[in-house]
């Protein structure tokens, strides 16, 4: 598209809205360096307002930072319009998010596919108290190691992360995190920036090596799962987790509870479909419940009324008795710890919802920037959170929204509180 070509687009485009100045080619990506992207639209947020545009890999982007403009989007309903999760499809193909698992997967037939097969192993019992018992049994075995060591005993973790399995295991994990940083070149770049600006191309060529190598490393897991499973004889039961309730869904050993009768979704899945799903678990499981944790440290050391709240019902819930295993019962007691638009647009209009705004905005929330978990416990039988009470249903989106709202909320909850 030439420079004339496309400012002719850009000046009489429908519904104009106020934004940065986008050029040819780059649109407005050039603008975010020097900040998160998150960091960013909220920037952008206070000089534009609740909703305002910007051009990235060549698309338009409507930014929403307001609840009722994002109201219709999240209603949990297969009819909703807004299904797509991603405007730059081309970028997230050649990245790897070409139609399979959920996450980045705007194809609905595959989606809904893969979306039934996740939700089955999340939700199934025996993958939930399993979770609980792998807990316990981690604590009981950090324990005893601290135990076995002398008061005075010198721990050399120089020599300890030399040992090779713990090397192959951070560089796994080092891989991962990787990839999912990279995501954002796919995303705000366009093909030929991609492969033409210096600095940005070396950049994408080392984020596909390292694509290259977590696709063999899983495939070689997924390949070691699926030999354990065939040489286990049938009247021994399998293991339950997810990789081999991926493994086995729709298959005569196949461990999940529930079953789907309806044909399109009872096919087994892919080794490809497979990588997909565990990926997307992965990535999306463990950062963002690792993150929270932290958040939840750093907080309850500055709020120690919110931290003796949290003791208290600890003992009330688990007793004195630091040895005694939780339960699947025990979490479900542990309540205050569950606390811690009209326009008419062009069909492919990207739009992108600014949580992070809507969750802080005093009109909302009371006090927003104060770590206050009441605001989340019992509200009904408290009257100084009005703003909370009217507003909790559409401005608090943890776990997202609408039929793609994550999964994987119960099972994060459990690892919270565990």
């Amino acid at each position: 598209m030439s420079r004339s070509q496309f400012y002719y687009h850009y000046f009489t485009r429908p519904n104009r809205l106020p934004g940065p100045f986008p050029l040819p080619i780059l649109g407005n990506a050039h603008q975010q360096i020097g900040y998160g992207f998150n960091d960013w639209l909220i920037s952008l947020h206070k000089k534009y307002g609740d909703m305002y545009e910007l051009t990235l890999a060549g698309r338009r982007l409507i930014v929403l930072c307001k609840p009722d403009l994002i109201e219709n989007m999240n209603i949990p309903s297969s009819k909703n319009k807004y299904f797509f999760r991603t405007h730059n499809a081309v970028g997230f193909a050649e990245y790897g998010f070409d139609g399979k698992g959920i996450i980045f997967n705007n194809d609905y037939e595959s989606w809904r596919y893969n979306r039934q097969f996740f939700t089955q192993a999340l939700m199934n019992p025996s993958f939930n108290h399993q979770a609980i018992e792998w807990t316990n049994e981690l604590c009981n075995e950090m324990e005893s190691y601290w135990n076995n060591l002398e008061e005075d005993h010198e721990l050399d973790l120089l020599k300890w992360m030399q040992n090779e399995k713990l090397k192959e295991s951070n560089n796994f994990v080092e891989s991962i995190e990787i990839y999912m940083g990279g995501i954002i070149y796919f995303y705000v770049f366009n093909k030929f920036i991609r492969q033409n600006f210096p600095f940005i191309r070396e950049k994408v060529r080392k984020l596909l090596k390292n694509k290259d190598y977590l696709v063999d490393k899983l495939y070689t897991i997924v390949k070691k799962r699926r030999i354990e499973i065939e040489n286990t004889p049938l009247d021994q039961p399998l293991r339950h987790d997810m990789l081999t309730a991926f493994i086995t869904a729709n298959t005569p050993r196949d461990i999940n509870v529930a079953k789907n009768a309806d044909d399109d979704l009872s096919k087994p899945m892919t080794d490809k479909e497979i990588f997909r799903n565990i990926l997307d678990a992965m990535s999306a499981g463990t950062d963002a419940t690792a993150n929270l944790i932290c958040f939840v440290v750093y907080y309850l050391e500055h709020y120690p009324e919110v931290k003796q709240r949290m003791r208290q019902e600890f003992e009330t819930v688990l007793g004195n008795d630091l040895t005694k295993h939780i339960t699947h019962n025990d979490l479900d007691e542990l309540e205050y710890c569950d606390a811690v638009g009209e326009l008419n647009w062009p069909k492919g209009t990207a739009f992108q919802m600014l949580l992070s705004v809507i969750m802080k905005d005093k009109n909302y929330w009371t006090e927003p920037e104060k770590f206050d978990p009441d605001r989340f416990y019992k509200i009904e039988e408290n009257n100084e959170y009005s703003l909370e009470k009217e507003n909790m249903t559409n401005t608090f989106h943890m776990f997202g929204g609408g039929i793609r709202i994550c999964p994987g909320k119960k099972l994060a909850i459990i690892e919270i509180k565990c």
